[in-house]
């Protein structure tokens, strides 16, 4: 049973890799049953923003004698679970309640990461928005305000100037918040597939472009094999004798200095495109849940570019432009970004882009009205 988001493509990709190893795959989720993807995945529909369904129905299935294994694919589904059954040896990976609650703030990822020698900007928590701003003047503009919580850069802002920062602290009043000093230079990302803290497997790229500019996921990544990059990557995840998989991002300075960002503890969006440059993200899963240790594998030498199939159509839909999505329709290069499947599959992605147009989610979708758990503010936060 997967839990997460059938409008998120790195999910769907991951499902199919482990119905072709020979797993049966459900998922829970939001959305309702797809027909394209029907003759291989069981859709269960329930809204994953209620945190006590949620958790009631992960009881129910780690005590379902059908169901083998249980992996939350996003921070929701991960908190909801472990909150759940922290102890049923079905969840996958088990994280253990001190990384749990390190993980669930920036901050404390920042300090853990210093802590094993990587390279990390200056973080400082803030209690109101007059501190907010004289800090931001001490440590001069551009200043990035970040929400302790948030995935996909929903929390982060880039401010220029103080009324930017103003206005980023109104959009993020009821999140407990970080100003973090703004490091120049080029946005990059390494994820990859751990087994007892070794990595196994391992994408190293610069974001070329993201969506939307500055602080959002990638759409487009440039694959490189930086020896530094992959170094603080292996050092992360040593440290945490993590087990699955594991992303996190950085920005590369013009001295060439990694500063760690964040970690994000699940599938990344931009894994599709390792995928389809022949960096097979999903097998070493596949090996892990058959009881097989998978044997480590290094990124192809090379650079690739490509987009992060399909995120530039869905967003060129979302916004109607549409002489891009016809260009991007009709271009080569898009398709090659795109790792091979079933063509029921892409006739699902490509209603993902439909749907983007009439601003809809996957369709069914329901969406609970209060916040998810991993995005309230803690009573206790000091």
């Amino acid at each position: 049973m997967l839990i997460g988001q059938l409008d998120w493509p790195q999910n769907i990709y991951l499902a199919k890799a482990l119905h072709d190893g020979g797993f049966q795959v459900r998922m829970l989720s939001d959305g309702v049953q797809p027909k394209d993807l029907a003759h291989w995945l069981t859709v269960e529909s329930m809204d994953l923003g209620d945190v006590a369904a949620l958790s009631a129905r992960v009881r129910e299935l780690a005590e379902d004698p059908a169901i083998g294994w249980i992996i939350p694919l996003d921070e929701d589904a991960i908190h909801a679970s472990h909150l759940a059954v922290a102890d049923t040896g079905k969840l996958f990976p088990n994280i253990p309640a001190d990384q749990r609650d390190m993980l669930q703030q920036k901050s404390a990822m920042g300090e853990f990461a210093q802590s094993v020698g990587v390279p990390t900007p200056n973080t400082v928590r803030i209690s109101d928005d007059g501190e907010a701003q004289k800090l931001a003047a001490q440590m001069g503009f551009p200043i990035v305000l970040k929400g302790e919580t948030g995935f996909a850069g929903n929390t982060v802002a880039v401010c220029d100037d103080a009324a930017e920062l103003e206005a980023a602290l109104q959009r993020l009043a009821r999140h407990n918040k970080l100003l973090q000093q703004h490091v120049a230079g080029a946005n990059w990302g390494c994820g990859g597939f751990f087994v007892d803290g070794e990595l196994i497997r391992v994408h190293a790229y610069e974001i070329v472009e993201q969506t939307p500019p500055r602080c959002g996921p990638a759409s487009k990544v440039r694959h490189a094999s930086e020896p530094d990059l992959i170094c603080a990557m292996t050092a992360l995840g040593r440290a945490l004798r993590w087990q699955g998989f594991m992303q996190a991002d950085f920005i590369r300075d013009a001295n060439g200095t990694f500063w760690f960002l964040e970690i994000n503890p699940r599938p990344w969006g931009s894994m599709t495109a390792a995928v389809a440059a022949g960096n097979d993200m999903f097998a070493p899963l596949v090996d892990v849940l058959r009881g097989a240790r998978p044997s480590a594998v290094l990124q192809p030498d090379g650079d690739w570019c490509g987009a992060v199939f399909p995120k530039p159509l869905l967003s060129q839909a979302r916004q109607r432009q549409w002489t891009r999505v016809a260009m991007t329709l009709m271009s080569p290069r898009y398709w090659r970004s795109a790792p091979p499947t079933d063509w029921r599959t892409f006739k699902y992605f490509l209603k993902l882009a439909y749907w983007a147009w009439l601003g809809k989610q996957q369709p069914g979708a329901q969406r609970s009205a209060s916040p998810p758990a991993a995005l309230q503010v803690p009573k206790d936060f000091t």
